[in-house]
């Protein structure tokens, strides 16, 4: 299995794309939308998360305890701890780790472990595999020679105890065993995929905003039938498969 050490991740002639841009707060707006396509997916996949782990993947990433915190709150929560500066030196998460946190979970979970083991994205696994995604992405995706090191007790304190900072380094390599290895992103894919997240977030809104709207005019209709609605209009923002990102 051959590592890529580096990742190309320029996007446009000056390195700029909207997805890379903080928002009013000083958050990636990346962020944002990883954190709104995980938490979709996870919604996606609740009754996943009933069923009995019947795989060491699973297991693994289902851990001791299931994080009470929204998948956005934690990732801003990490996000917020590396500012500090008593980790300023260790850490570094630029924009640019939590679109790699996406390429790298898609292509997680389209590996033949992670379908052969039968793991999703539902809310007993999402923490720790959005975790293990930014922890590779960070890793792998800083521009600068600085790479986070000792920081694992960041995701416990994120996580609220949740997930133990012992934990990272087996979820860890089981992450890049499952993908091979395979860390390289080229340019253009690059660029793609954070087209790709506007577009699943976009998708979810107007979405979300149908359904409203036909509830609204719909009020007269049976509990069982907005149900009905309800269940076949919760696609959201997903994880896109994305064959031409997922592979090298």
């Amino acid at each position: 299995m051959a590592a890529a050490a580096t990742t190309t991740v320029e996007v446009s002639d000056d390195g700029d794309h909207p997805v890379l841009r903080d928002d009013e707060r000083g958050i990636p707006r990346s962020l944002s939308l990883l954190a709104a396509i995980v938490e979709a997916d996870a919604a996606r996949h609740a009754a996943a998360a009933t069923r009995p782990a019947e795989s060491d993947l699973v297991r693994a990433f289902r851990g001791g305890a299931t994080p009470s915190v929204a998948i956005g709150e934690f990732l801003e929560r990490i996000h917020a701890f590396v500012r500090l500066e008593s980790v300023r030196h260790d850490i570094q998460l630029q924009a640019t780790c939590y679109v790699l946190a996406g390429i790298y979970l898609t292509r997680f979970l389209g590996s033949a472990a992670a379908v052969e083991a039968g793991i999703r994205v539902d809310p007993s696994t999402a923490h720790r595999l959005v975790a293990a995604a930014v922890f590779v992405g960070a890793k792998f995706g800083n521009t600068s020679d600085m790479l986070p090191t000792r920081w694992t007790s960041v995701f416990e304190t994120s996580s609220d105890a949740a997930i133990r900072a012992g934990e990272m380094a087996g979820l860890e390599r089981r992450f890049l065993r499952a993908v091979d290895y395979r860390l390289f992103v080229r340019s253009d894919r690059f660029g793609w995929f954070c087209g790709a997240m506007e577009q699943a977030l976009h998708r979810s809104v107007s979405r979300s905003r149908k359904r409203t709207a036909a509830e609204a005019v719909g009020g007269e209709e049976g509990e069982d039938e907005r149900r009905r609605r309800r269940r076949h209009s919760i696609v959201g923002a997903f994880l896109p498969p994305l064959p031409a990102v997922a592979a090298n």
